[in-house]
């Protein structure tokens, strides 16, 4: 496992390994996250091996500009104008996929987007593309937000690892909009606020 910086000669080598289909850890403003490209079956397997996960639960899609939600679900007007009021942010919305997407990331023809508000983050989207990102941990354990114990974890399974400080925080919320919205996961922005956002429009 390669350690690297949050230069930009290291986020770019970070992004190179992406696009070869590594796996490579990195900090969020929630938690550490895990992730490999959006559109490799092989990478997507090495990804459930990691995680020791079945295939039956897709990964969060994590972009690096709003803007690209469209590409991979299907808005209506009070979608798209909910979006660029909680987006970026620690928000994860479940929206109807679009078809013709592999299959593996969507269920029951939906899709987890995700638009973080952390530069370290935004910056490797820009230069690796959309990417699957659950965060860093076994199934059913806690993440892992230092680096001695994600070397000691999965040093032997991750191919690089961005150190970086990290504030230990609440995950992000998440949010299924269908015809009405429908909280799965309180975070760490509270959903009623969302929803009162969401309502208003």
């Amino acid at each position: 496992m390669i350690v690297l910086n949050k230069s930009c000669s290291d986020l770019l080598k970070a992004s190179r390994l992406l696009k070869r289909g590594k796996l490579v850890a990195f900090p969020t403003e929630t938690v550490y996250g895990v992730a490999c490209r959006f559109d490799s079956i092989k990478a997507y397997r090495a990804l459930n091996k990691l995680k020791r996960r079945t295939p039956d639960k897709p990964y969060t899609l994590m972009l690096g500009d709003v803007n690209e939600i469209k590409k991979f679900a299907k808005l209506n007007k009070k979608t798209a104008k909910f979006i660029k009021k909680v987006l970026p942010g620690s928000v994860t919305l479940i929206l109807p996929v679009k078809i013709g997407l592999p299959k593996y990331l969507s269920k029951d023809g939906y899709i987890g987007i995700r638009v973080p508000n952390y530069k370290l983050t935004l910056d490797l989207l820009k230069l690796s593309g959309p990417l699957l990102v659950p965060s860093l941990n076994r199934n059913g354990k806690d993440p892992l937000n230092d680096i001695k114990l994600i070397k000691k974890e999965f040093g032997k399974e991750l191919d690089a690892v961005i150190n970086d400080k990290i504030k230990k925080d609440k995950p992000s919320t998440i949010l299924l909009i269908s015809d009405k919205i429908k909280v799965i996961r309180e975070g760490k922005i509270p959903s009623r606020k969302l929803i009162e956002v969401y309502n208003k429009l």
